[in-house]
């Protein structure tokens, strides 16, 4: 088969090697469409700490698929059956595992980092993965366009349940990314009222309207009274920082609405060691301030039962698919990222 090793920073190759051989209780997927995440992009950049030096690794985490075949004893699973895999699988055992938050278990494991990704032509799922469900079956419903974008669904999911958001609220978005469009469909569907979205980049604030932000502003010295104008000086009652900049952290507790919350969605660099937090604001605004990573099982599993519905409008926003060889060079290419809102592999082509 072939498979797009990861053998380190900056250097992915795409070459044959042989198809994983399925033993009593696994699964083998035929990858059908795997979308590109940070996590892949910073990996490719950055290197990944769960991922050893001069190894290689496949990436992708974002996956659908058909079972091609199964090994003995697998109950309920049948060859030909259209899936997505919820990738992060922990320990079954420690406190968050316990709690159904199997995403924030110390020492869980995930396909793309500890296991093989996506981004190849087969996946092997082994026994004790199958057996935990982290294989969904598809409903006919659903294509695998959109279904290679409901791992990340269920990450904004996440945020959506830690905010407990009210219908009718009005939102504001820091970051028109992948993850911040995401937001904004999300909650368009699930009956926010006013979403404004903050970005610099105009481009991607014209791509936020197609998808129905009802205001755009660009990120300047004049945001603040740009915002309050919006909200007729009240402030936005839920605020989500969905790109990974400390200052837009900081400006989100100035442009909170009294009583309102506030999601640390994306993570700061590693080398930023935190904010100027004035903790006083939310002491005096009764905020909460909230932060999330990943989704849980029985969150993935509702995400799906969400992209059934045509109203999301996730078709908007898969906006370019390529074929395996293209990510040899692609993570090195910033203008086609800047372009577009998700790119997939898709191994139909």
């Amino acid at each position: 088969m072939k498979a797009a090793l990861y053998k380190g920073k900056g250097h992915i190759i795409v070459k044959d090697i042989p198809v994983p051989q399925v033993k009593d209780g696994d699964i083998l997927i035929k990858i059908k469409m795997a979308s590109i995440c940070g996590t892949d992009r910073k990996a490719y950049k950055q290197g990944h700490h769960s991922i050893p030096a001069n190894s290689d690794q496949i990436l992708g985490h974002e996956i659908t698929g058909v079972i091609k075949e199964i090994g003995n004893n697998v109950e309920f699973y049948k060859p030909g059956m259209r899936i997505v895999l919820a990738p992060n699988v922990g320990c079954g055992h420690c406190k968050a595992c316990n709690a159904g938050l199997e995403q924030l278990c110390p020492d869980y494991n995930a396909f793309g980092i500890n296991w093989p990704g996506g981004f190849a032509e087969y996946l092997l799922i082994p026994e004790d993965v199958v057996k935990n469900g982290n294989l969904i079956v598809l409903p006919e419903e659903i294509d695998y366009e959109r279904a290679a974008l409901i791992e990340p669904l269920a990450c904004c999911f996440n945020a959506y349940e830690a905010m407990d958001v009210k219908p009718g609220d009005t939102m504001l978005i820091f970051g028109a990314g992948p993850m911040g469009m995401l937001h904004l469909v999300l909650n368009k569907h699930l009956g926010i009222g006013e979403i404004i979205v903050v970005d610099i980049d105009e481009s991607r604030l014209e791509m936020s309207k197609e998808l129905g932000a009802d205001y755009t502003v660009v990120s300047d010295e004049n945001l603040s009274e740009k915002i309050m104008d919006i909200t007729n000086h009240k402030g936005a009652d839920v605020i989500i920082t969905a790109a990974s900049v400390p200052s837009i952290q900081e400006q989100a507790m100035e442009l909170i609405a009294v009583n309102g919350n506030i999601s640390f969605f994306a993570g700061l660099p590693s080398d930023v060691d935190g904010i100027n937090f004035k903790s006083n604001i939310v002491h005096y605004k009764q905020l909460r301030v909230t932060g999330t990573t990943g989704a849980s099982l029985k969150q993935f599993r509702r995400t799906v039962k969400l992209a059934q519905n045509d109203s999301l409008r996730l078709d908007k926003i898969l906006t370019k698919k390529i074929n395996l060889e293209e990510l040899e060079n692609i993570f090195d290419d910033k203008e086609v990222f800047s372009e577009n809102i998700k790119i997939a592999v898709d191994m139909q082509k």
